[in-house]
């Protein structure tokens, strides 16, 4: 397993993470009972994986991850929970911060959440975000409750990233991390994002890369149809059939491990998320980043085919 910095926390982390949100929801959509848990999460430890994600709003899968990690040494991992700013009732009060940390305290078994995000900042909402929520995460930091800030993109509302954008702009001493959607299909980061991040030392967290579109036909195929009619990204030149293909050789085993090498190569990136549930998944993408680069030739095919990719999933 490689490591990155992550950003100027003084911190490394492993290239690949395991997320406990996405589709699966660390198993609790897919049938994976509390023993398949620990399985996965041994199995990631053992790949030399340090660094777990989870929300508030992931049905228990902050107190399954707990609950896996039990009797793990703190210092052999690290673990980034989220709390949503809003819910169906509209903005909520800022002391719910204070009280949804003690929550994840408890569920995940520890004294101090390494990263705690606001999750899914939308456009619009920045500058009350920081002024109505960051003054309490200041006060969580310095109780040592919490050590390191940060936020997420809301992927399929704001996929050209113009609450990133507008952050790293504004305020980047204040972000210690953001998690973001940077892939094959997803290339907008790429333009001012990236480079404002480690300009800053700011940690990227790089969410879900290949889930969803690349991997299921009938949603690229949409979106490919999308892009032909509105022009915003010339596909031409792929193959409507097999667009990706070209992708597997030199050692490149799946388009999969295209999309995580594609993923992690950008140095502003810390570390690329994982959903899976399942142990042989989760070993496949680790082996996909024990090299983590394309050839130069396909990366620069792929830069300039899709660089103007956004991709709102």
């Amino acid at each position: 397993m490689q490591y990155r910095q992550l950003g100027n926390t003084g911190i490394r982390v492993s290239l690949l993470a395991l997320g406990t949100g996405g589709a699966s929801q660390f198993g609790q959509n897919t049938g994976l009972d509390a023993r398949g848990r620990r399985r996965l999460v041994a199995a990631a430890l053992d790949a030399g994986i340090n660094f777990f994600d989870t929300a508030e709003a992931y049905g228990d899968s902050e107190q399954e991850l707990g609950a896996a990690l039990k009797g793990v040494p703190k210092d052999k991992y690290l673990v980034a929970t989220k709390w949503s700013h809003k819910n169906a009732s509209g903005w909520r009060d800022p002391e719910d911060l204070v009280a949804s940390t003690e929550r994840s305290l408890g569920r995940l078994g520890t004294d101090t959440i390494d990263v705690m995000q606001f999750h899914g900042i939308l456009p619009g909402d920045y500058d009350t975000v920081v002024d109505r929520y960051y003054p309490v995460m200041e006060r969580l930091i310095g109780q040592g409750k919490v050590r390191f800030a940060g936020f997420t993109q809301m992927m399929r509302k704001d996929p050209t990233l113009t609450v990133v954008t507008e952050a790293l702009t504004k305020h980047p001493e204040l972000w210690h991390t953001v998690m973001l959607k940077y892939g094959i299909l997803n290339q907008w980061a790429a333009k001012e994002v990236l480079p404002l991040a480690e300009r800053h030392g700011v940690g990227i967290l790089n969410m879900a890369p290949v889930r969803f579109t690349l991997t299921r036909p009938a949603a690229l195929k949409e979106l490919f149809d999308g892009w032909r009619n509105d022009g915003s990204v010339d596909i031409s030149q792929l193959d409507p059939d097999d667009p990706f293909g070209w992708l597997v050789h030199n050692g490149v085993d799946s388009v999969i491990s295209a999309g995580y090498r594609f993923a992690a190569m950008p140095p502003a990136i810390s570390t690329v998320i994982t959903g899976t549930s399942s142990v042989e998944h989760l070993e496949a993408n680790v082996r996909s980043l024990e090299h983590p680069a394309l050839p130069a030739e396909d990366h620069r095919r792929l830069v300039k085919l899709l660089g103007n990719s956004a991709a709102p999933n």
